[in-house]
């Protein structure tokens, strides 16, 4: 495994002279910049692309901040046009970024980096006569932007190649759409049909039994179901297709690493693999996990770092039992046989409050996973779960047990299913109580003199019953905090109100964090302080908050 160059990620503060204008002109508190999306949606590795930022910008030019410095973004003469130019040596993934206007800030946004340029749809191209050619590999992009819309593409395979098509969409875009592909023949007859094989973004994979020239469609319905007859579309339904007959890379394993080796030899999965690819892992950024990614193949992995150590168990075959030798542990594996079930072996200790958590959907897998824990001596068993909560299916137990002993986790799918996707990794450690901050967005705005009311999910984990006093740090100069303390019960248990209080001199654009620390720290506390975070996606989130403080209005 190489490791790519790491970069420190230092955010694009906006600069001095431009405050020192700002000071002197009223804010207008209606008139917010607004970023909706890009389009095109991705750019590739070694050039420059120019795209357009999609949403409301009443002031213009904007400053840009994003979570890459490898990443460069040039801002336009136009409403909304930037310039993103990216270096060889940059690894694929997502930037994040946000834009910054006078008197606000947008909400973060995703912009994928692929390893080869993109190619734009055609319109007309619901037909197939009028589909849009695409030469293998390729990365499409395109919008559903009416009802009814179809994007159609014409692609040649030979006998015995391996075709794969992704799309991105629902998943990391935030497109609020459910999209379905077809491989067709040239009368528009169905060869294989994909739909949710990623959350809800489809993916398909087809073994060309001759040469032909085929067609690949895509349409969608809306993300939350309603009573339409018909194909979604909107300006939102914004999309990006991997297609290849070369290497892709499914998925890489472990899913989650150590916080004490966070650099793994990791393992890829997918079609068209070389017999010992070379992976490539970058640095993570404030907002993005590590990455794994086969130089110039399509297709990647995001790998996040546990909060502890752990002691990684290697794969073994379906029918044998995986060994901890200690606690906590990382294994990793696939369902891939109808019925199978995997097992781990792992000693615990009396009256010790233990968890095992699996990562699998969260990721964009398929499995519905369910966890058991049996008595290794007479198979007795002492817990099972197959989901955590409802929509949640990744599967998590919590036990204790009454007497020292050998333990076998088992893990399974639910509905039987499985295959080459029905990947995970498996964490099992103590349960340590612990407290998970969250709140709704990851921008706020104060007017100076005024403030601002924060609200804070708290859910508390693993018999977590302390008192907690929640502030911010990094605040501005001119801003402070009022604490507000959370009770072991009651309502302020689960929710309380951050209050941001700005003097009448504030003026600034900068991060914060909310932190928790522990009100009252005894020797019971294992743990005192915690950060709250915006979840982006569902296996990253951000501490690093952003406050846009602002001058009142002048009437």
């Amino acid at each position: 495994m190489r490791i790519t160059n790491s970069r420190s990620i230092t955010p694009v503060f906006v600069s001095r002279l431009t405050w020192a204008i700002l000071a002197l002109l009223p804010s207008i508190a209606s008139a917010q910049v607004q970023l909706d999306r890009f389009y095109p949606p991705v750019v590739h590795i070694g050039g420059e692309t120019v795209i357009n930022a999609e949403g409301k910008f009443p002031t213009w030019p904007v400053e840009i901040v994003s979570d890459r410095d490898d990443v460069k973004i040039v801002v336009g003469k136009d409403s909304g046009q930037l310039t993103v130019n990216i270096s060889t040596d940059v690894s694929p993934g997502v930037v994040w970024i946000r834009m910054l206007d006078n008197a606000s800030a947008s909400k973060l946004v995703p912009l994928l980096i692929e390893p080869i340029a993109a190619t734009s749809e055609v319109e007309p191209n619901n037909k197939i006569i009028e589909a849009t050619p695409v030469e293998l590999p390729a990365v499409v992009y395109g919008k559903l932007a009416k009802s009814n819309d179809l994007d159609t593409y014409r692609i040649k395979l030979k006998r015995g190649q391996t075709f794969v098509a992704s799309a991105v969409a629902h998943r990391l875009l935030r497109s609020p759409m459910d999209a379905v592909m077809q491989l067709v023949d040239g009368r528009g007859n169905v060869i294989v049909q994909a739909d949710d094989e990623r959350g809800l973004d489809p993916q398909l994979v087809y073994e060309a039994d001759g040469d032909a020239e085929l067609f690949l469609r895509i349409f969608a319905f809306p993300e939350v179901a309603n009573s339409t007859i018909g194909y979604a579309g909107a300006e939102s339904f914004v999309y990006a297709i991997r297609l290849t007959s070369d290497t892709f890379v499914d998925h890489s394993l472990p899913l989650v690493v150590s916080a004490d080796h966070s650099i793994v030899a990791a393992v890829p999965h997918g079609w068209n693999l070389p017999p010992k690819p070379e992976v490539f892992q970058s640095s993570a950024t404030t907002h993005s996990p590590i990455v794994n990614y086969v130089p110039s193949a399509l297709g990647w992995q995001w790998q996040t770092v546990l909060a502890h150590d752990a002691v990684m168990i290697d794969d073994v075959e379906n029918g044998s039992v995986a060994v901890a030798q200690s606690l906590p542990c990382i294994f990793s594996g696939h369902i891939a046989a109808r019925g199978e079930i995997d097992r781990i072996r792992f000693h615990v200790n009396a009256s010790t409050r233990y968890e095992a958590v699996v990562h699998s959907r969260a990721h964009g897998f398929p499995l519905d996973s369910v966890l058991r824990v049996v008595n290794f001596a007479d198979g007795s068993e002492v817990v099972t779960n197959d989901d955590v909560s409802r929509g949640q299916y990744d599967a998590s137990v919590v036990f204790t047990t009454k007497v020292a002993g050998e333990f076998v986790l088992e893990i399974s799918d639910l509905v039987d299913g499985h295959g080459p996707r029905h990947a995970y990794s498996v964490v099992i450690a103590e349960a340590i109580p612990s407290a998970d901050l969250s709140v709704a967005e990851d921008h706020f705005i104060v007017i100076a003199g005024s403030s601002v009311e924060i609200p804070i999910s708290i859910v508390r984990q693993n018999g977590f019953d302390q008192e907690l006093t929640i502030t911010a740090d990094g605040l501005p100069k001119g801003v402070v905090a009022e604490p507000v303390v959370s009770q072991t019960k009651g309502d302020t248990s689960k929710t309380v109100k951050l209050k941001i209080v700005a003097d009448k001199t504030a003026l600034s654009q900068s991060n914060f964090q909310i932190v928790a620390s522990v009100a009252a720290p005894d020797d019971a506390s294992s743990v005192g302080k915690f950060t709250a975070k915006y979840r982006l996606h569902e296996i990253t989130a951000v501490e690093d908050l952003w406050l846009t403080a602002v001058a009142a209005k002048i009437n």
